[in-house]
């Protein structure tokens, strides 16, 4: 008797994203950040305030690559629903990242889920003038972050529950001086 298996509806393809830009800001003042290179670049010019940049795109399915250099600065690297604005927590000297749907890596602290930090098993990835790889896995509700100058990488499962779909790029500026660009 013969059997057949389905084919598999998960995508191997790997969509590179070579057309990110960062969309949106969200600062308490216009004069913290600057967009550079056709909106491609982001740069926190004023110490003391966070801020925060969500990219064009919206990712839904599929497993999606985007490169970023991180120029200056410790800033956090990531995904949130597009549905879910960043808001600035008060608890947390107005940082953005606090979001139950944000999901990263603070490339100094550690690794952000649903918001809150912890453990970094990584050693190496903390390092500025770097290049990084995001990778969106949303078939597998999946990131995964790859310092390309190290080779060292992680990866984390995203709770669609509290980051439903859409996701968007999330890049997160510190209270210090930082520059951020995609690749």
């Amino acid at each position: 008797m013969a059997s057949s298996t389905p084919p598999s509806t998960k995508s191997t393809i790997v969509n590179t994203v070579d057309d990110e830009k960062f969309a949106q800001i969200y600062t308490p003042d216009e004069k913290t950040v600057q967009l550079l290179d056709n909106e491609r670049t982001i740069m926190n010019i004023k110490p003391r305030l966070f801020a925060c940049a969500v990219g064009i795109h919206s990712y839904s399915s599929g497993i999606h690559r985007i490169r970023i250099r991180v120029d200056d600065g410790w800033p956090l690297l990531g995904i949130r629903s597009r549905s879910i604005p960043p808001t600035p927590d008060e608890h947390c000297w107005g940082a953005y990242y606090t979001s139950p749907s944000t999901y990263g890596w603070d490339i100094v602290s550690g690794r952000v889920l649903n918001g809150q930090f912890h453990g970094y098993p990584l050693k190496e990835l903390k390092k500025p003038a770097h290049i990084y790889t995001i990778i969106l896995d949303c078939d597998e509700h999946q990131i995964r972050i790859i310092n390309e100058d190290t080779k060292e990488e992680d990866e984390m499962e995203v709770d669609i529950c509290y980051a439903p779909f859409p996701w968007c790029l999330f890049v997160d500026l510190p209270r210090t001086t930082a520059r951020v660009s995609l690749l």
